[in-house]
């Protein structure tokens, strides 16, 4: 049984793919492939990680700071989803 979006983002959300059963995995990648908004979720959070992976390589300045919020704040435009 395919699982749902409700399944599938908070799978994704709790990062337990990596340890899910097999078919789980294989059933998530299918859902990601047919679904838009889940694919965008799951893209976001990736997108997200690695901001704050970046965040604790460079101290960010203030100035710095000011443009990566402008730039999320305008890809997040340019998405034109609600997710």
């Amino acid at each position: 049984m395919m699982p749902t979006c409700r399944e599938i983002t908070r799978l994704l959300a709790s990062d337990d793919l990596q340890t899910a059963p097999l078919a789980t995995r294989i059933l998530t990648r299918l859902h990601l492939l047919l679904c838009d908004d889940c694919s965008r979720y799951a893209r976001e959070l990736a997108d997200l990680a690695e901001v704050l992976r970046e965040s604790l390589r460079v101290p960010l300045d203030p100035v710095r700071l000011a443009a990566l919020e402008r730039a999320i704040l305008e890809r997040r435009g340019a998405g034109g989803g609600t997710s």
